[in-house]
């Protein structure tokens, strides 16, 4: 996942997606991938894995919003490939906009990647689930 791979506006808009908050003093990342599909998706997930990585933060704790998206094989692929980068600094994944069929796309990323991500239906479960 170099920044060779990556056009500049990908990079900025994948600046512009993740957003840092803190809950009951703990620190949460936020990954907005909503809305997003097509070839856009899978570019958009290596920009914000890149961004992430050079962060250099450890045990981290995510939110990952795929509200509205719309993934294909390209985007499983991505997320799988993702996970297993980043896999070392994550401590907790929390996933929103999991329904239908991609419960099925987040078990095929969860069994390769081993990240472990678990789906909820709002924003407030998910950060309360991430610092327990």
């Amino acid at each position: 996942m170099s920044d060779l791979e990556i056009v500049p506006e990908i990079l900025e808009e994948a600046k512009s997606r993740m957003k840092w908050i803190t809950h009951k003093g703990k620190e949460i990342l936020i990954d907005d991938y909503r809305n997003l599909q097509g070839d856009v998706f899978p570019s958009m997930i290596n920009a914000i894995v890149s961004l992430t990585l050079k962060t250099g933060k450890k045990d981290l704790l995510v939110i990952v919003d795929v509200r509205d998206s719309f993934a294909n094989k390209e985007t499983v692929n991505a997320f799988n490939n993702a996970g297993k980068a980043s896999k070392e600094i994550l401590r907790k994944t929390a996933v929103l906009g999991i329904t239908g069929v991609k419960k099925i796309l987040l078990n095929v990323v969860n069994k390769f990647s081993k990240v472990g991500a678990k789906p909820f239906d709002t924003m407030e479960e998910a950060k309360e689930w991430l610092v327990q």
